[in-house]
């Protein structure tokens, strides 16, 4: 039992959990039902959506994976518009026909675009709505822009960050270098806009620390986690030995002492 009033599980995935109730009421009209939400180091993918992944003592329940790995390297709107996307993919689980294995069909794209999120091979306009490895960008004005700014103004922040980061992805994301500056979300495409928060003089630091890499909002240094990274990977590398005299090969840390059975030769790495 943790005594003091530190709790970061719970803080956590507190945040996490309020982002999904938020969405789901304001994107999705609150028809998503409980799902469970948890934090995984799935190799290159940003999230993934598992549908009846757990059985409960009431039934089974979905579950919705975002990975942590890629937080620190991106905005808080990357971690929404990944948060969403997985979003989508449970409204079609419920309500349309999904389709087999991860392929992003019609029905998945129209609902991200009827939500503010436009989906795209590329991560950027005139990529491809459908297809097996998908990623997508907020639509200027849209349902989904709008209700990130009003959820950044009630003031949820995300507590922790995961210092050893991913950069590669299947899901293509624009990073913060290449990105456009973010529309200010005053205007509206939708005929049933979010509802605007009376909270204008603080919007642009707001539209601001949207695309702004946690990382830095952490005062974190990028090379930093980097470097952490690197040295991470390195750490899990295989190294290849071999025999000096009967040329058998072995493969293991770096560290390793490693002697031939056979020739009673130490392996040299190679």
């Amino acid at each position: 039992i943790i005594m003091d009033n530190i709790k970061p599980t719970l803080d956590m995935y507190k945040f996490v959990q309020n982002a999904f109730d938020y969405f789901n009421e304001h994107l999705f009209d609150g028809s998503l039902k409980e799902c469970l939400i948890t934090l995984q180091r799935e190799k290159n993918v940003m999230g993934y959506f598992s549908p009846n992944r757990w059985q409960g003592q009431e039934g089974m329940v979905h579950e919705l994976a975002l990975n942590p790995a890629f937080f620190a390297t991106h905005g808080p709107l990357e971690f929404f518009q990944t948060l969403v996307h997985e979003m989508c993919h449970m409204y079609q689980q419920d309500f349309g026909v999904p389709s087999a294995r991860t392929y992003h069909n019609k029905e998945w794209a129209d609902k991200m675009e009827s939500i503010g999120l436009m989906p795209s091979s590329t991560g950027r306009p005139g990529g491809k709505r459908t297809g097996q490895s998908m990623s997508d960008y907020p639509i200027e004005g849209g349902k989904f822009y709008q209700a990130c700014l009003n959820f950044a103004q009630l003031g949820f922040q995300l507590p922790y960050l995961d210092r050893r980061v991913q950069i590669k992805s299947t899901q293509i994301r624009l990073s913060y270098e290449e990105g456009t500056k973010l529309p200010s979300g005053s205007s509206t495409i939708d005929t049933k806009p979010v509802k605007q928060i009376e909270v204008q003089d603080n919007e642009s630091r707001v539209v601001e620390s949207l695309s702004t890499p946690l990382s830095e909002q952490f005062h974190i240094d990028q090379e930093e986690l980097l470097q952490v990274s690197a040295e991470n990977a390195a750490s899990k590398k295989k190294t290849a030995f071999q025999c000096p005299t009967c040329l058998d090969k072995a493969w293991g840390k770096a560290s390793l002492q490693l002697i031939c059975a056979k020739c009673e030769t130490e392996f040299e790495i190679i």
